[in-house]
């Protein structure tokens, strides 16, 4: 495994990040705690979670994952927990009974509910899940220094943000000598999200239109962490141009609405190209674009079993030149092999 430090985190932190959304049963059954077990023993000591995730049972996720640390004696000073505050409210899941909440008060309540649900008094990182560009950044930089202060938080993210909104709240916390985001949480992936495939707001940093954020976040040394870094499958080579045109509606949703276009089914033939070149596979070729350039990108992962989790590890050791990363992505028609 490798590990990277990051400022303010007093402990070194895998590359890959364990993903945890997919944990629903709050008693923390053996089956879904054993994805964990092997994230763990292959070397991956950083975890996102989310005050909102468990659905449907909202808040699932981290009543689990705080039973997983304590029943296999895991210290705290040996795991990074990140944790993300201020999601929506949904109201009988009626888009139009949504309260936002990216307000002080709402991120004290989702942070100290978090607390409790891990048994510890601190995360390693507090992101923003979503933005409210109504809430002034300076509520927000203020509130977080105040957790920071309280010792209850040690790196402050932001998930789902413009690079905009980054930019101006991390301009005020350095004019009024406060902590700024370290740490943004965003979509990257060959595939570009054409469309959103969550819900509205969801950010992304991939393809063409996000070059220059990409760029601004390397010269700021702040690092991604990737959510969907194969684009809900779609980046396994799985997913074809012929069986979109044949059938689209047997595509999930979410792939079909966010990926399923013209240039992405071309980035996905290059990759499977490229990978055949190579003795690779499709989804390697496609993580490891994403970990070659000069981005800090740490993926956050999920695997059906050891073996995939291993294949997914396998990427650390490999890099694409800049001239593939660039036809893959369909900034040059230059073929590299």
């Amino acid at each position: 495994m490798e590990y990277l430090h990051i400022p303010g985190i007093d402990k070194p932190v895998s590359r890959f990040i364990a993903g945890t959304a997919f944990i629903i049963d709050p008693a923390g059954s053996e089956e879904q705690l054993s994805h964990m077990d092997d994230a763990w023993e292959e070397g991956v000591n950083i975890i996102d979670s989310a005050h909102s995730y468990g659905a449907p049972n909202v808040g699932a996720t981290e009543i689990a994952l705080g039973k997983w640390i304590r029943r296999r004696g895991i210290k705290r000073e040996d795991i990074v927990i990140t944790s993300k505050c201020g999601h929506p409210r949904y109201y009988d899941f009626d888009p139009f009974l949504m309260r936002k909440c990216v307000h002080s008060y709402d991120m004290e309540s989702d942070l100290n509910d978090t607390l409790a649900k891990f048994y510890t008094d601190y995360v390693d990182v507090l992101y923003l899940h979503r933005d409210d560009p109504e809430t002034p950044v300076e509520e927000i930089i203020d509130t977080l220094n105040k957790f920071k202060k309280q010792g209850k938080v040690r790196v402050f993210g932001a998930a789902n943000w413009t690079w905009a909104r980054v930019k101006e709240a991390n301009d005020y916390a350095a004019a009024s000598g406060q902590q700024g985001f370290g740490i943004v949480e965003e979509h990257y992936s060959l595939a570009e999200m054409v469309a959103d495939p969550f819900m509205a707001g969801s950010g992304t940093l991939s393809g063409p239109k996000y070059a220059a954020d990409r760029q601004a976040l390397v010269e700021a040394g702040i690092p991604v962490a990737s959510y969907s870094a194969l684009s809900g499958g779609f980046c396994t080579g799985r997913f074809t141009r012929e069986a979109f045109k044949a059938a689209p509606e047997t595509f999930p949703g979410g792939v079909r609405v966010g990926y399923c276009y013209d240039d992405n089914f071309t980035r996905i033939e290059r990759a499977a190209e490229l990978a055949a070149a190579k003795g690779l596979t499709v989804p390697q070729v496609c993580m490891a674009y994403t970990m070659s350039g000069p981005l800090t990108v740490l993926p956050i992962i999920g695997a059906a079993n050891r073996a995939e989790l291993r294949s997914t590890l396998s990427t650390l050791e490999i890099r694409l030149t800049q001239a593939e990363c660039d036809w893959i992505d369909l900034t040059s028609d230059e073929r590299p092999f």
